[in-house]
Order: C-alpha cells, then sequence, then structure tokens
C-alpha cells in the first residue's frame, strides 16, 4: 500500500507540475528548463524499462 500511495503522489505531482510548465511562456528559461528535465526522466525511463 506504501508503494501505491507514493506512486500516486508522484503522479500527481508530475502532473501538476507539467500544467505550470504549459502556462509558462514558450521562451521561458524556466519552461525550457522543465523541458530538458522531462526529456531526460523520459530518456531514463525508457533506458530502465530496455
Amino acid at each position: 500500500m506504501q508503494v501505491k500511495g507514493f506512486l500516486l503522489t508522484l503522479g500527481l505531482g508530475m502532473a501538476a507540475g507539467g500544467v505550470v510548465a504549459l502556462m509558462l511562456p514558450q521562451q521561458s528559461q524556466a519552461r525550457k528548463s522543465a523541458q530538458k528535465a522531462a526529456d531526460k526522466l523520459e530518456q531514463s525511463m525508457s533506458n530502465m524499462m530496455q
């Protein structure tokens, strides 16, 4: 049950962060940094799954 709660919290936090990132202007440095972090996370997850 602890893992489920952790993953749920993690997912909600990521979703909330994504919504905030989408509200930032396209050329914002914060948005660019968020996109780089998201890309790295996606690459890490795909590498773990292989």
